[in-house]
Formats: C-alpha cells, structure tokens, sequence
C-alpha cells in the first residue's frame, strides 16, 4: 500500500503530537530541562508533574512539584492568557474554578479563586507555557513547607531554570 505525501505527513504528525493537549483544555503541567517536545512524558528530561497547593491557607494557590504516589493531578484551560483549573479552596471553602493571575518577574505563578484579567500565558506550538511569548525563564525555586514551586525569572539562591510544558498524560 502506498501512502500520498498528505497520508505520510498525517501518520508522522500523528505519532510526533501524542504528548501534546489536543486542544487548549484539559491538559497537565510538567517541568522538564528540555524545551524540545518528546512523544512521551514520561522520556522528558528531569520531568516532575506539577500540583497546586496552599502553604498556610493564603487565599493564593501555588503551583509546586510532586513526584510519584500523587492522587490527582490538576487539569488546567488556558483562555485570554489564564490558566484555570479546579481545585479545593483554603479553609474549608469546598471546590473552586482557580484562575492564575498575571505572572510577574520574581514571583511564583499564583491561582485564586476569583475572575482574573486577561492574563500574559500562551502556549508556544500548543505546548511549551510562555509568558508574554518568552519561552525561557521559569524557575523552580524553594517554597514553604519544603516544597519546590514554580516562579518566573525566581532570583532567589537555589533557584534552577526549567521549561512548562502542556501534557495529556501524567509523567509517572
């Protein structure tokens, strides 16, 4: 069987877009030291999913590693450059719509659970988490109760650059 140029291009686009969100919604965040996509989470360089969570009930979520043995991973949908995922709110407040708010240099990437403002995100070729169409500078930086969160441009000692990418399926 002989497969046109279109079919070619079709299969290899195919097998090369399995790590990848179909669409803007219900996808995972992963760090990686790679900006390169790959086929599979799980062969990403130094992959870590990611989860969000709320050191010392702050009414902001952040965005932290986690490494095997998780639950749940959040699902995010990225619109007018925010990111939104569902998630349970400090305090006792039940399950919430978490909007992220504009990230900032120096800062860690925030949710709350109110509407936000067009926010700076985007995804550069549906997967790799730009801010304001830059690809690099996310950091992975020391965070409270040990946890290691994600900031952009952190400056703090100990911070280590790594990229976001936007996967289907979890890393481990």
């Amino acid at each position: 069987m002989r497969l046109s140029t279109y079919g070619v291009l079709t299969v290899a686009g195919a097998s090369i877009c399995t790590a990848l969100p179909a669409n803007l919604t219900n996808f995972l965040l992963v760090t990686t030291t790679q900006a390169a996509q790959g086929a599979n989470s799980s062969q990403l360089k130094a992959v870590s999913a990611t989860s969000l969570f709320d050191p010392y009930n702050q009414p902001a979520l952040l965005l932290r590693l986690i490494g095997p043995g998780y639950n749940t991973l959040p699902n995010f949908t990225l619109s007018s450059g925010t990111l939104s995922t569902i998630a349970h709110a400090p305090f006792g407040g039940g399950t919430k719509l978490f909007n992220s708010t504009t990230v900032e240099a120096g800062k860690e990437l925030q949710f709350l659970a109110s509407s936000q403002p067009a926010g700076n995100l985007a995804l550069d070729a549906n997967y790799l988490l730009t801010v304001d169409g830059e690809k690099e500078g996310w950091t992975i930086c020391d965070g409270a109760l040990s946890s290691e969160v994600l900031s952009w441009k952190g400056t703090a000692d100990g911070c280590e650059k790594t990229y976001v990418h936007a996967v289907k399926k979890a890393p481990y």
